[in-house]
Protein backbone atom coordinates (compact mmCIF):
# COMPACT_ATOMS: atom_id res chain seq x y z
CA UNK A 1 0.00 0.00 0.00
CA UNK A 2 1.39 3.39 -0.97
CA UNK A 3 2.22 5.78 1.83
CA UNK A 4 -0.09 8.78 1.98
CA UNK A 5 1.55 12.18 1.77
CA UNK A 6 -0.08 15.20 3.38
CA UNK A 7 0.00 18.82 2.31
CA UNK A 8 0.41 21.64 4.78
CA UNK A 9 -3.28 22.58 4.48
CA UNK A 10 -4.40 19.00 5.12
CA UNK A 11 -2.41 18.79 8.35
CA UNK A 12 -3.51 22.28 9.42
CA UNK A 13 -7.12 21.15 9.05
CA UNK A 14 -6.33 18.38 11.57
CA UNK A 15 -4.84 20.72 14.21
CA UNK A 16 -8.09 21.34 16.15
CA UNK A 17 -8.63 17.58 16.37
CA UNK A 18 -5.00 17.01 17.39
CA UNK A 19 -5.30 19.66 20.10
CA UNK A 20 -8.40 17.98 21.51
CA UNK A 21 -6.79 14.55 21.51
CA UNK A 22 -3.59 15.84 23.13
CA UNK A 23 -5.49 17.77 25.79
CA UNK A 24 -7.15 14.51 26.78
CA UNK A 25 -3.90 12.52 26.57
CA UNK A 26 -2.04 14.95 28.80
CA UNK A 27 -4.84 14.89 31.37
CA UNK A 28 -4.81 11.10 31.31
CA UNK A 29 -1.04 11.07 31.86
CA UNK A 30 -1.45 13.21 34.97
CA UNK A 31 -4.07 10.75 36.23
CA UNK A 32 -1.84 7.78 35.39
CA UNK A 33 1.08 9.26 37.32
CA UNK A 34 -1.11 9.97 40.35
CA UNK A 35 -2.51 6.42 40.39
CA UNK A 36 0.97 4.99 39.80
CA UNK A 37 2.26 6.87 42.85
CA UNK A 38 -0.69 5.67 44.92
CA UNK A 39 -0.01 2.06 43.92
CA UNK A 40 3.71 2.40 44.66
CA UNK A 41 2.96 3.87 48.10
CA UNK A 42 0.78 0.79 48.71
CA UNK A 43 3.73 -1.43 47.75
CA UNK A 44 2.30 -2.51 44.39
CA UNK A 45 4.98 -2.93 41.73
CA UNK A 46 4.42 -0.87 38.58
CA UNK A 47 6.62 -1.35 35.51
CA UNK A 48 6.67 -0.60 31.81
CA UNK A 49 4.61 -2.62 29.36
CA UNK A 50 6.21 -4.77 26.67
CA UNK A 51 6.53 -1.87 24.21
CA UNK A 52 7.98 0.43 26.87
CA UNK A 53 5.44 3.15 26.09
CA UNK A 54 3.73 3.56 29.43
CA UNK A 55 3.48 1.97 32.80
CA UNK A 56 1.14 -0.86 33.67
CA UNK A 57 0.65 -2.59 37.00
CA UNK A 58 3.06 -5.49 36.80
CA UNK A 59 2.32 -9.13 37.28
CA UNK A 60 3.52 -9.96 40.77
CA UNK A 61 7.24 -10.78 40.88
CA UNK A 62 8.03 -9.89 44.46
CA UNK A 63 5.71 -10.32 47.40
CA UNK A 64 2.81 -7.95 46.88
CA UNK A 65 0.55 -6.45 49.50
CA UNK A 66 -2.88 -8.00 49.96
CA UNK A 67 -5.26 -7.08 47.14
CA UNK A 68 -7.49 -4.70 49.08
CA UNK A 69 -10.57 -3.05 47.55
CA UNK A 70 -8.58 0.22 47.32
CA UNK A 71 -5.77 -1.49 45.39
CA UNK A 72 -8.25 -3.24 43.08
CA UNK A 73 -9.97 0.08 42.46
CA UNK A 74 -6.66 1.88 41.78
CA UNK A 75 -5.61 -0.86 39.34
CA UNK A 76 -8.96 -0.61 37.53
CA UNK A 77 -8.72 3.19 37.28
CA UNK A 78 -5.12 2.91 36.09
CA UNK A 79 -6.10 0.38 33.41
CA UNK A 80 -8.98 2.62 32.28
CA UNK A 81 -6.73 5.67 32.01
CA UNK A 82 -4.11 3.63 30.16
CA UNK A 83 -6.63 2.27 27.67
CA UNK A 84 -8.08 5.75 27.06
CA UNK A 85 -4.56 7.12 26.49
CA UNK A 86 -3.82 4.28 24.08
CA UNK A 87 -7.06 5.04 22.25
CA UNK A 88 -5.99 8.67 21.86
CA UNK A 89 -2.65 7.62 20.40
CA UNK A 90 -4.48 5.28 18.02
CA UNK A 91 -6.73 8.15 16.91
CA UNK A 92 -3.63 10.13 15.94
CA UNK A 93 -2.22 7.14 14.03
CA UNK A 94 -5.58 6.64 12.31
CA UNK A 95 -5.53 10.17 10.89
CA UNK A 96 -1.98 9.64 9.60
CA UNK A 97 0.14 11.14 12.37
CA UNK A 98 3.04 9.58 14.21
CA UNK A 99 3.53 10.73 17.79
CA UNK A 100 7.22 11.45 18.29
CA UNK A 101 7.19 12.91 21.80
CA UNK A 102 4.20 12.62 24.08
CA UNK A 103 5.42 15.16 26.64
CA UNK A 104 6.05 17.81 23.96
CA UNK A 105 2.92 16.94 22.00
CA UNK A 106 5.04 16.34 18.91
CA UNK A 107 3.48 14.70 15.85
CA UNK A 108 4.87 14.14 12.35
CA UNK A 109 2.92 13.62 9.14
CA UNK A 110 4.45 12.27 5.93
CA UNK A 111 4.79 14.89 3.22
CA UNK A 112 6.75 15.68 0.08
CA UNK A 113 9.29 18.33 -0.77
CA UNK A 114 9.66 18.02 -4.49
CA UNK A 115 10.55 14.34 -4.99
CA UNK A 116 11.85 13.95 -1.43
CA UNK A 117 9.86 12.24 1.32
CA UNK A 118 9.78 14.47 4.40
CA UNK A 119 7.88 14.80 7.66
CA UNK A 120 5.66 17.80 8.34
CA UNK A 121 6.20 18.60 12.00
CA UNK A 122 3.53 19.83 14.44
CA UNK A 123 3.96 20.60 18.13
CA UNK A 124 1.14 21.12 20.60
CA UNK A 125 0.46 24.85 20.83
CA UNK A 126 1.35 25.59 17.21
CA UNK A 127 -1.66 26.86 15.27
CA UNK A 128 -0.09 26.26 11.86
CA UNK A 129 2.36 23.92 10.20
CA UNK A 130 5.54 25.93 9.82
CA UNK A 131 8.26 23.27 9.96
CA UNK A 132 9.42 20.09 8.31
CA UNK A 133 12.38 17.77 8.72
CA UNK A 134 13.96 14.92 6.76
CA UNK A 135 12.58 11.44 7.38
CA UNK A 136 15.83 10.43 9.09
CA UNK A 137 15.94 13.66 11.13
CA UNK A 138 13.97 14.73 14.14
CA UNK A 139 12.84 17.76 16.08
CA UNK A 140 16.39 19.13 16.23
CA UNK A 141 16.45 19.10 12.41
CA UNK A 142 13.25 21.13 11.97
CA UNK A 143 13.44 23.62 9.15
CA UNK A 144 10.99 26.33 8.08
CA UNK A 145 8.63 25.44 5.22
CA UNK A 146 9.80 26.51 1.78
CA UNK A 147 8.28 26.84 -1.70
CA UNK A 148 9.03 23.20 -2.59
CA UNK A 149 6.52 21.91 0.00
CA UNK A 150 2.94 21.88 -1.29
CA UNK A 151 0.51 23.92 0.78
CA UNK A 152 -2.65 22.51 -0.84
CA UNK A 153 -3.45 19.32 -2.77
CA UNK A 154 -2.85 19.44 -6.49
CA UNK A 155 -5.70 18.74 -8.88
CA UNK A 156 -4.20 15.30 -9.51
CA UNK A 157 -4.37 14.31 -5.82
Amino acid sequence: MARRHYTVAEVENLIPRLEGIFTQILQLRVGLRAIEQKLERAGVTVEQDEEGEDDLPAAPRAPQPPETPDIRHARAVFRGFYEALSDGLEQIRAIGGEVKDLDMGLVDFPGRRGAEDILLCWRLGEKRIEYWHPVDGGFANRRPLDERIPRTPSRLD
